[in-house]
This record gives structure tokens, C-alpha cells and sequence, in this order.
């Protein structure tokens, strides 16, 4: 996201900057400013995504864990995992379901939730190949993710790429460990170790050694989900939104950089509808 400044207009408009010219951009995580393509003037800020509403997103009881599986239709003994993405190339759940005949030798009570839209039939069809059905459910698009995330023991992701990984920073404020691919984005998030499990994607083995570790040991999923609840507070969308006010607030009164060349690049994308109007 990008706010560029037009002095002739007096507006500022917020405006996608693409991947490939953010990629001119070495080191951005250790910049303030650049310049990318067409000379272009660059002013670099940052903010912890676009934030997270945890009042919707928190921990619960384990009696509310309790009442909140009777009530979605879940045992108390299962080993719930969940995956909150558009099931995709990218999202890449197809590699824990590849492990799921693995991971049930283990863990009998074991479910994986694949929470989003389907669009790649891959997927189901190596579950019905294989008869998963009994641990895999597709559940499609759902208005309670919350409730199916904080019920849950787990949150997976093996995404090939990520922005920032909302569905993660969520599922910590549920007070979830987490399991991950080691990719930019979920590095921003999971510190490997801490509050979750950064795994290789080249190594399918690791992600299944890492399941299996959270499922002998309560205590450490315990340990990394109250890490997590702590760490998701930063990422509340109030701080998001405060820190948003004050860049364009700093835009439009103080002229950042200077020129009506000058741009500012947030590092993490916003919705493309926001306008601010200077007077």
C-alpha cells in the first residue's frame, strides 16, 4: 500500500504498490526510505498488519472449549487442527493431508479442519483416494471461524508464500500454538521454538514431527498458546488503525519528502478503497 501526494489536487490517496516493484526495494525491513522504478521518491513505513479484532478473536475456558466442541459436533478427546485459507496451490494444504495417514497412526482422535473456499480439487480427492474422510473435513466458507479456532488444539499453515498471515496472528489470539512453514511473513510472526514451529517446505517429515510433538505435550502447547495470546495484542486492529491515523496524518500536514513524486509504502498491504482528502 502506497500514499502518493498531489499537491495540485491536494489529495492523498492510498494506492497498491506491487510485489515486483517492492521487490526493487533491498533490505525494506531495515529501510526508511528508497527509490524504486522511474525515480520515484519512496518514504517507508511500518505498522503490524492491518490488524486483528480480539474482541472476536481470544482464548476461552477449557469449560467453554468444552461447550463450544459439544456444540460443533466434537469430542472432548479429538486433536482438532485448523487451516483458515482458500484451499490453493499457494495455501498448499494438500502437504498435511498428505501426512494425515502418518499422523493418524499417532494420533487416533485426530481432526483437520480445512476452513475457505475450495478450489483445488486436488485435495478432496486424495482424501476420498485414500479414505480420510474420518479425519479431514472440508468445511468450506464459515462465519464462525472464531469459534472453530478457539475450540481447536492447533493452527497449521505450509503457505508457499505470505503476506503476513492473518489467519495465524488470529489463531494466536485464541491462545493456539502454531505449526508453519519457514517463509517470510510467518517469520514476522512465529519466533521458531516460542510460540509455534517453523517448519522447511522441502521437508514433509518436519511438519509432521512437529504435530506430534505438540500432540505428546500439552504443557508446551500450553506455553507457546499463552506466548501467543500476549503476542497477538500488538497486532490488535485499534493499534492498527491508530498507527494508520498517524501516518496520514504525517502525509498530508508535513509533506513527507517532498514533491508530488513522493510516495509512502506500507509494509503491509490495506484495503485499496481508502481515500483521505487534504483541505
Amino acid at each position: 500500500m502506497s500514499v502518493q501526494k498531489n499537491h495540485s489536487k491536494k489529495m492523498c490517496h492510498a494506492e497498491a504498490v506491487s510485489a515486483s516493484v517492492l521487490k526493487e526495494i533491498p533490505n525494506l525491513s531495515e529501510q526508511k526510505t528508497a527509490r524504486v522504478r522511474n525515480d520515484k521518491s519512496v518514504e517507508i513505513f511500518k505498522i503490524d498488519g492491518v490488524g486483528v479484532n480480539l474482541s472476536r478473536f481470544h482464548p476461552c475456558t477449557l469449560q467453554e472449549k468444552k461447550s463450544l466442541r459439544a456444540e460443533l459436533g466434537y469430542s472432548e478427546n479429538d486433536f482438532v487442527i485448523t487451516v483458515v485459507a482458500e484451499l490453493n496451490k499457494n495455501k498448499n494444504q494438500i502437504m498435511l493431508v498428505r501426512a494425515v495417514p502418518e499422523l493418524a497412526k499417532i494420533i487416533p482422535g485426530l481432526k483437520i479442519l480445512l476452513i475457505g473456499k475450495e478450489t483445488l480439487p486436488i485435495v478432496r480427492e486424495f482424501v476420498q483416494k485414500e479414505n480420510l474422510e474420518k479425519y479431514v473435513e472440508f468445511l468450506g466458507y464459515r462465519r464462525d471461524v472464531e469459534k472453530l479456532t478457539m475450540m481447536s488444539d492447533v493452527a497449521f499453515s505450509a503457505s508457499i508464500r505470505e503476506g503476513q498471515g492473518l489467519n495465524l496472528v488470529e489463531a494466536m489470539a485464541c491462545g493456539l500454538p502454531v505449526v508453519a512453514s519457514n517463509i517470510r511473513g510467518h517469520r514476522d510472526v512465529i519466533n521458531n521454538g516460542w510460540n509455534g514451529i517453523l517448519c522447511d517446505l522441502s521437508n514433509q517429515n518436519s511438519f509432521h514431527d512437529a504435530i506430534i510433538l505438540l500432540y505428546k505435550n500439552p504443557s508446551l502447547r500450553e506455553e507457546m498458546g499463552r506466548r501467543n495470546v500476549c503476542e497477538a495484542k500488538k497486532y490488535s486492529v485499534d493499534i492498527a488503525v491508530r498507527k494508520m491515523a498517524g501516518i496520514y496524518k504525517e502525509v498530508i500536514s508535513e509533506n513527507v519528502g517532498g514533491g508530488d513524486n513522493c510516495r509512502v509504502v506500507f509494509q503491509f498491504c490495506l484495503p485499496s478503497f481508502l481515500n483521505v482528502e487534504a483541505a
